[in-house]
């Protein structure tokens, strides 16, 4: 009996001190002190199932996924109908860096519960995010086969295109989700980009306008809707938009380059300046992104940073090996910067250039005008001379509709020629020769 009732008594005092660690436990994560929880709960194995989730509930607040996970999987083996241990697990293991066996743990979550569409969206977006993109489309047609009209389920169909690089099809996806649901963010964002990336910026324009009726706060249409003013040379709602993106946060690269090209577009130049330059910071100036420093060189040029202008361009010109086309317009733009400088040899040296990739005759006559103004004669001539030779006889002069020629009109070859003459008499009398 004596034995008996010791054995009560060890085991009523078991409990009490097992009940107050559980406060103990129960009040630090309530105060969100999960340091505490880790200590308390340090032996897991022998912990009760409240006690369990409590830890589970620290590693997570720490970032322990790792163990989250090992806890989990630990309740799983005891019950694997449990759908949020599973929804747990696989974000576990998205925090870890294995996205296929998150996209498993979804796959399992759906299969328990078919209907919640949250867990089918969840699962596709971790298939995307492992790129089994045939997974992917699977699981999209899966879930219209169950229901016909989820909107989410044709967007993220839409997407499982796009990263393949199947824009009509992607297009489908959209337009099938947007004609569901017109007031989905994401459906409305993704129908503006592949509008703009084809260079339908009306379209964009309507639909991001259209949905800003009812919400002007999200960011991903602003973007879209911001694009679409700035290629439409809409430049000061452009601006607007953009400024608006970055009041509400959005410092990224492309809202920071756009809006510093719907600046330059506006003739804001120290504007185009400010955010074309912290654009840089954020993207370092590579081939990728050559127009970023071509567009900050420009803008430069025409404030107080000439001399870093004439530097940003040059350094454009050294991380491409573009195409002749390109080197024509890159030229163009250095001579563009060094007028603003303004250093006269360095900008028609930079033309001459320009015309042996572009190899337009209308440069020709800028550059010899250049040399003239530079009181460099022999080169004026030579180089409006070539103009003379270089333009089509019937684009010399300009007519009068029975193709008489207009005799008191001026044109740029009559120009060039009198130019020519003057310059000619100039040497002859000066002893200077030219040819």
């Amino acid at each position: 009996m004596k034995g008996l009732i010791c054995l009560s008594l060890a085991l009523l005092c078991m409990f009490r001190l097992q009940a107050q660690d559980k406060e103990q436990i129960k009040a630090a994560a309530g105060r969100f002190d999960y340091e505490e929880v880790m200590a308390l709960t340090a032996s897991a194995d022998s912990l009760d199932k409240e006690c369990r989730d409590w830890r589970l509930e620290a590693c997570r607040a720490l970032g322990r996924w790792a163990e989250a996970g090992h806890l989990l999987k630990t309740r799983l083996e005891q019950d694997s109908t449990e759908v949020d241990a599973w929804v747990n697990l696989a974000e576990c293991c998205q925090r870890t860096g294995n996205l296929h066996e998150a996209a498993a743990c979804y796959r399992r979550a759906v299969e328990l519960v078919p209907d919640a569409g949250y867990l089918r969206q969840k699962h596709i977006q971790a298939l995307l995010g492992g790129e089994e993109y045939q997974q992917a489309k699977k699981a999209c047609h899966d879930w219209l086969e169950r229901d016909s009209a989820a909107a989410t389920a044709y967007r993220l169909l839409g997407q499982t295109y796009e990263v393949q690089d199947s824009v009509e099809f992607a297009f489908l996806g959209y337009r099938a989700a947007y004609h569901i649901d017109s007031l989905d963010a994401q459906t409305v964002a993704r129908v503006a980009n592949v509008f703009n990336d084809n260079g339908q910026y009306q379209d964009a324009l309507d639909v991001t306008e259209t949905y800003r009726i009812t919400d002007t706060t999200d960011v991903d249409v602003n973007r879209q809707n911001a694009k679409a003013y700035c290629m439409l040379r809409r430049y000061p709602e452009a601006v607007q938009r953009y400024e608006a993106l970055k009041r509400a946060g959005d410092r990224s690269f492309l809202t920071l380059y756009y809006l510093g090209i719907s600046y330059f577009g506006d003739n804001w130049f120290y504007g185009a300046y400010d955010n074309l330059k912290e654009a840089l910071r954020k993207s370092p100036a590579s081939p990728a992104n050559v127009n970023a420093l071509a567009y900050f060189a420009r803008s430069a040029a025409r404030t107080s940073w000439k001399e870093e202008g004439v530097r940003a361009m040059e350094e454009a010109m050294e991380l491409v090996q573009p195409s002749d086309t390109l080197m024509g317009e890159l030229y163009g733009m250095l001579a563009e910067c060094y007028h603003y400088r303004p250093d006269p040899w360095k900008e028609v040296e930079a033309m001459v250039r320009q015309y042996g990739y572009t190899r337009n005759y209308v440069l020709l006559y800028n550059i010899g005008i250049r040399y003239e103004t530079l009181k460099d004669r022999k080169n004026a001539v030579r180089y409006l001379r070539k103009y003379m030779e270089a333009v089509p006889e019937d684009k010399r002069f300009e007519r009068d509709a029975q193709g008489e020629i207009l005799e008191n009109v001026m044109t740029a070859y009559r120009d060039a020629y009198r130019r020519v003459k003057k310059l000619e008499e100039e040497s002859f009398f000066e002893g200077e020769k030219i040819d």
